[in-house]
């Protein structure tokens, strides 16, 4: 999708696994478990498998949990515990207890270790008895992803090549407004966002513009810019811009077509374009300077001609004569849609 490749995505497995709760309480280090449940798990990291649009600082005490990890400088056990422990401390009185995990995960090459951080919504993991072991609280848990899979509140997905952890990382938060993640989280990861809002809604018109010039044919009139312009008005008053929105917003802007094929070569072509920007996954919400509507120019000159077109469009070209006197302008389209006469009081 966004961060894990296609390879990764079929590869992926689980080598460790550790699960501590998170609470007010003192924090307690649990041993690492037998991995259990995997099929299940995996669906759910590759859940929160999004484009990152976070990286690293300079100095980041949990990349480098991460890296001695990978590199067996320290157990897994122990790494993971670390980082859960630093997690806790920074969780606060005011975040939901819950159910913190961690997993190890490998694919087919050796130089790659794949790290997922999961803070999963869960007050039955802290309220348990106290003769409960591991398993059955795990076993529990599970039950209760299965009854509500939007528990998962924290998501982090790190790659460590040879030993180093890329600079980006995926990152996913329920309780900021997507893309955003909570600031204690950010600093336990120690990260900073790299792309705006704003960056990321003009991504996604280059997304669109480069999907409707591939697929013009299947477009009204095979008009791109008219398309363009209808998904931008469609996305400009959504609350939250992801996926399945663009791709609403690109049947809508091609005339909502019937033919399955058509419906299918659309889906392929939007999503090959956002894998491309790196938006997969992603959500965020609309910047609405980016996604405005353009503003309509109107000439007339004295020879009773008028010519009404968005402002900014590329195809209209303005030159100044040579000799100062007019204009030249050049209008270069891909087909005309209208050319009829008009009565006098029409003009």
């Amino acid at each position: 999708m966004g961060f894990l490749t296609e390879v990764e995505r079929v590869q992926l497995r689980i080598e460790s696994m550790i699960l501590h709760v998170v609470s007010n309480d003192e924090f307690d280090p649990a041993p690492a478990q037998v991995v259990q449940h995997a099929g299940f798990f995996l669906s759910r990291i590759l859940d929160t498998d999004v484009a990152p649009v976070y990286q690293f600082r300079d100095v980041s005490r949990s990349r480098d949990w991460v890296e001695q990890m990978a590199q067996s400088a320290i157990t897994f056990e122990h790494g993971a515990q670390e980082l859960s422990r630093e997690f806790s401390r920074g969780h606060g009185t005011t975040t939901r207890d819950g159910a913190f995990f961690i997993f190890e995960l490998r694919t087919d090459d050796e130089n790659v270790r794949i790290y997922s951080l999961i803070k999963y919504d869960y007050r039955e993991a802290i309220e348990q008895a106290d003769n409960e072991d591991g398993e059955t609280r795990l076993r529990r848990i599970v039950h209760a992803f299965i009854d509500d899979k939007k528990a998962i509140q924290k998501a982090a997905l790190i790659r460590v090549i040879g030993g180093q952890a890329e600079q980006l990382l995926a990152t996913r938060d329920r309780t900021r407004v997507a893309p955003e993640i909570a600031d204690y989280f950010a600093t336990f990861l120690d990260v900073h966002r790299i792309s705006s809002d704003e960056d990321l809604n003009r991504l996604m018109v280059t997304a669109l513009r480069e999907t409707f010039n591939d697929c013009k044919e299947v477009l009204p009139n095979q008009d791109v810019a008219s398309a363009l312009r209808q998904a931008k008005a469609v996305l400009r008053d959504r609350q939250q811009i992801d996926e399945e929105a663009i791709f609403e917003a690109v049947m809508a802007a091609a005339g909502h077509p019937d033919n399955e094929q058509t419906q299918e070569l659309l889906r392929k072509r939007t999503n090959q374009k956002l894998r491309a920007k790196r938006l997969a996954g992603l959500a965020f919400p609309p910047d609405r300077g980016v996604l405005r509507k353009a503003s309509m120019r109107r000439i007339r000159t004295t020879e009773g001609v008028t010519i009404l077109y968005p402002d900014g469009v590329a195809k209209v070209r303005r030159v100044l004569n040579p000799d100062g006197a007019g204009e030249t302008i050049t209008i270069t389209t891909d087909r005309i849609v209208e050319d009829t006469v008009v009565a006098d009081n029409a003009r």
